[in-house]
């Protein structure tokens, strides 16, 4: 019983990650310009090629973009478990 009262606690702070991490897009897109649709986009194209060599915390990802007078940076917060084992290419 103590278990499924922790899952059902834990669930309720993944929705509460996910609601931030949306806001935070939102105001990303407010100060740049840049389209949510094309963050979200740009996140799951990035986390999707960084899990083939990392194990990777996909729930926990976090990008925005900072701006600054004439400048603009990309900022991840990718949460890495570990390594893949990848096997080099034979010829």
């Amino acid at each position: 019983m103590f278990k499924r009262l922790m899952q059902l606690l834990n669930r309720k702070q993944k929705s509460k990650s996910v609601a931030k991490s949306r806001l935070q897009l939102i105001l990303v897109q407010d100060r740049t310009g840049i389209d949510e649709d094309i963050m979200e986009s740009l996140q799951a194209e990035l986390t999707e090629v960084l899990s083939k060599y990392f194990i990777l915390e996909r729930e926990q990802v976090e990008m925005e973009i900072e701006r600054e007078q004439d400048s603009m940076a990309l900022v991840a917060n990718i949460p890495v478990l570990g390594t893949k084992v990848r096997h080099p290419v034979q010829a």
